[in-house]
Protein backbone atom coordinates (compact mmCIF):
# COMPACT_ATOMS: atom_id res chain seq x y z
CA UNK A 1 0.00 0.00 0.00
CA UNK A 2 2.81 2.23 0.41
CA UNK A 3 3.29 2.71 -3.28
CA UNK A 4 0.17 3.50 -3.98
CA UNK A 5 -0.50 7.98 -4.80
CA UNK A 6 -2.05 9.89 -2.66
CA UNK A 7 -4.33 12.16 -4.24
CA UNK A 8 -7.55 14.38 -4.33
CA UNK A 9 -10.54 13.21 -4.35
CA UNK A 10 -14.09 15.53 -5.39
CA UNK A 11 -16.68 14.44 -3.71
CA UNK A 12 -20.25 14.80 -5.97
CA UNK A 13 -23.72 13.54 -6.03
CA UNK A 14 -24.66 11.51 -9.37
CA UNK A 15 -27.28 9.69 -8.36
CA UNK A 16 -30.48 9.74 -10.33
CA UNK A 17 -33.95 8.65 -9.15
CA UNK A 18 -35.45 7.93 -12.38
CA UNK A 19 -32.17 5.89 -13.86
CA UNK A 20 -32.97 7.63 -17.14
CA UNK A 21 -30.43 10.90 -16.79
CA UNK A 22 -28.10 11.17 -19.67
CA UNK A 23 -24.63 12.27 -18.58
CA UNK A 24 -24.72 15.94 -20.26
CA UNK A 25 -27.57 16.33 -17.49
CA UNK A 26 -25.59 14.94 -14.66
CA UNK A 27 -22.79 16.88 -14.96
CA UNK A 28 -24.84 19.73 -14.80
CA UNK A 29 -26.48 18.70 -11.75
CA UNK A 30 -23.14 18.25 -9.68
CA UNK A 31 -22.37 20.70 -6.97
CA UNK A 32 -19.01 21.73 -5.75
CA UNK A 33 -18.58 19.10 -3.91
CA UNK A 34 -15.51 18.91 -0.77
CA UNK A 35 -12.50 17.92 -1.23
CA UNK A 36 -10.54 15.16 0.73
CA UNK A 37 -6.82 12.74 0.35
CA UNK A 38 -7.57 9.19 -0.38
CA UNK A 39 -4.57 6.46 -1.28
CA UNK A 40 -7.01 4.35 -2.92
CA UNK A 41 -6.68 4.45 -6.88
CA UNK A 42 -10.04 3.00 -7.87
CA UNK A 43 -11.28 2.33 -11.32
CA UNK A 44 -13.85 5.25 -12.28
CA UNK A 45 -17.12 2.71 -11.65
CA UNK A 46 -16.16 0.83 -9.70
CA UNK A 47 -19.01 -0.40 -6.57
CA UNK A 48 -16.94 -0.65 -2.87
CA UNK A 49 -17.17 0.65 0.95
CA UNK A 50 -15.51 3.96 -0.41
CA UNK A 51 -18.40 4.70 -2.62
CA UNK A 52 -20.72 3.63 0.11
CA UNK A 53 -19.81 6.33 2.26
CA UNK A 54 -19.33 8.67 -0.14
CA UNK A 55 -22.72 8.32 -1.04
CA UNK A 56 -24.09 8.91 2.32
CA UNK A 57 -21.49 11.73 2.87
CA UNK A 58 -22.63 13.59 -0.15
CA UNK A 59 -26.23 13.08 0.10
CA UNK A 60 -25.74 14.67 3.99
CA UNK A 61 -24.04 17.77 1.97
CA UNK A 62 -26.92 18.04 -0.32
CA UNK A 63 -29.04 17.95 1.87
CA UNK A 64 -27.17 20.81 3.99
CA UNK A 65 -27.43 23.01 1.15
CA UNK A 66 -24.09 22.84 0.58
CA UNK A 67 -24.54 21.83 -2.95
CA UNK A 68 -27.77 21.32 -5.39
CA UNK A 69 -29.68 18.56 -5.60
CA UNK A 70 -28.89 16.47 -8.39
CA UNK A 71 -32.74 15.91 -9.58
CA UNK A 72 -33.76 19.68 -8.70
CA UNK A 73 -31.17 21.46 -9.42
CA UNK A 74 -31.81 23.81 -6.71
CA UNK A 75 -29.76 24.18 -3.05
CA UNK A 76 -32.38 23.32 -0.38
CA UNK A 77 -31.53 22.42 3.25
CA UNK A 78 -33.50 19.32 4.90
CA UNK A 79 -31.35 19.29 8.07
CA UNK A 80 -33.40 16.47 8.99
CA UNK A 81 -32.05 14.57 6.27
CA UNK A 82 -28.61 15.49 6.48
CA UNK A 83 -28.97 14.13 10.07
CA UNK A 84 -30.48 10.86 8.85
CA UNK A 85 -27.22 10.56 6.57
CA UNK A 86 -24.58 11.32 9.31
CA UNK A 87 -26.63 8.61 11.41
CA UNK A 88 -25.99 5.80 8.91
CA UNK A 89 -22.41 6.71 8.28
CA UNK A 90 -21.95 6.24 12.40
CA UNK A 91 -24.01 2.79 12.17
CA UNK A 92 -21.80 1.82 9.35
CA UNK A 93 -18.62 3.00 11.56
CA UNK A 94 -20.14 0.93 14.51
CA UNK A 95 -21.36 -2.13 12.56
CA UNK A 96 -18.10 -2.70 11.18
CA UNK A 97 -15.47 -2.19 13.65
CA UNK A 98 -12.66 -4.77 13.63
CA UNK A 99 -14.42 -5.97 10.05
CA UNK A 100 -12.81 -2.61 8.14
CA UNK A 101 -8.82 -2.25 6.86
CA UNK A 102 -6.84 0.30 8.98
CA UNK A 103 -7.19 3.03 5.73
CA UNK A 104 -10.51 1.73 5.45
CA UNK A 105 -11.62 2.36 9.07
CA UNK A 106 -8.96 6.00 8.99
CA UNK A 107 -11.38 6.82 5.87
CA UNK A 108 -14.72 6.29 7.52
CA UNK A 109 -13.54 8.62 10.76
CA UNK A 110 -12.61 11.51 8.84
CA UNK A 111 -15.19 11.43 6.42
CA UNK A 112 -17.69 10.72 9.45
CA UNK A 113 -15.46 14.23 11.15
CA UNK A 114 -15.53 16.26 8.31
CA UNK A 115 -19.40 15.96 7.69
CA UNK A 116 -20.16 16.65 11.08
CA UNK A 117 -18.21 19.68 11.00
CA UNK A 118 -19.97 21.03 8.08
CA UNK A 119 -23.47 19.58 10.03
CA UNK A 120 -22.82 22.09 13.24
CA UNK A 121 -21.47 24.97 10.55
CA UNK A 122 -24.65 24.56 8.34
CA UNK A 123 -27.44 23.89 11.57
CA UNK A 124 -26.56 27.37 13.05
Amino acid sequence: MADKKEEAVKVTDKRSSSGTQDIAKEKTAQGDGFTMKSSQEEAPNEIDFSTLIYSFATGALISMGLAPDPNTKKVQKNIVMAKQNIEILVMLQNKTKGNLSVDEAKFLENILMEVRLRFVETSR
